[in-house]
């Protein structure tokens, strides 16, 4: 099976992930994280980052493997059965590894593309990767996996740049992730509205 056969289904992981995530939202009347989430999200990551790699798009690629190992940890935090501080090393050593990601991986990008869509592209990847360690540190605070408003703010607003960007780029294999994703950011948005209201 070709790369680009594997992002396909990569995609699907992604929007049955949020998918899953919103049915489960509108269940509990409130924004919640299903563990299957990040399952979806891993197998997302793992599968539209090679697709990534081998279309030569590492602006995508750093924004898969951070996804993937936020996903990672967050299926660690769900495993847990009691709230317990954070151990500040798992954190340190992931962040190491996802910079040194990021260092390899765009060192060669400025050269690939035009000024003004790199700015769009790194602005809408800055937003959207930057979304999950904020989520991250959040549950890690809480010392429970959920997703904080800001989250989803954060999905909307870099999900635009991401559109653009990967409609720019011209491959349906990778836009056609972004195009259905302000449904649930929005919806999300309301039900935690709701909630909080309610509360």
């Amino acid at each position: 099976m070709g790369a680009e056969a594997l992002g396909w289904i990569g995609n699907g992981c992604f929007f049955s992930r949020f998918f899953v995530q919103w049915l489960s939202s509108e269940r509990a009347k409130t924004s919640v994280v299903p563990t299957s989430f990040w399952w979806f999200s891993v197998a997302g990551a793992v599968l539209l980052g090679w697709a990534a790699l081998d279309q030569d798009e590492p602006l995508l690629l750093v924004g898969y493997a951070v996804n993937g190992a936020i996903a990672v940890r967050n299926l660690v935090l769900a495993r847990r059965t009691t709230h317990k501080a954070p151990d500040g090393r798992v954190t340190l050593l992931a962040l190491a590894l996802l910079i040194a990601v990021l260092a390899i991986e765009l060192r060669g990008l400025s050269a690939k593309e035009a000024p003004l869509w790199l700015a769009i592209g790194a602005l809408g990847q800055l937003l959207w990767t930057v979304r999950f360690p904020l989520q991250w540190w959040c549950s890690e605070r809480e010392g429970v996996s959920h997703f904080p408003a800001i989250f989803w703010w954060m999905s909307l607003v870099g999900n635009f740049f991401m559109l653009a960007y990967t409609l720019h780029l011209g491959k349906p294999v990778f836009w056609l992730g972004y195009v259905f994703n302000p449904i649930v950011q929005v919806r999300n948005l309301m039900l935690g509205r709701q909630a909080a209201r309610a509360a």
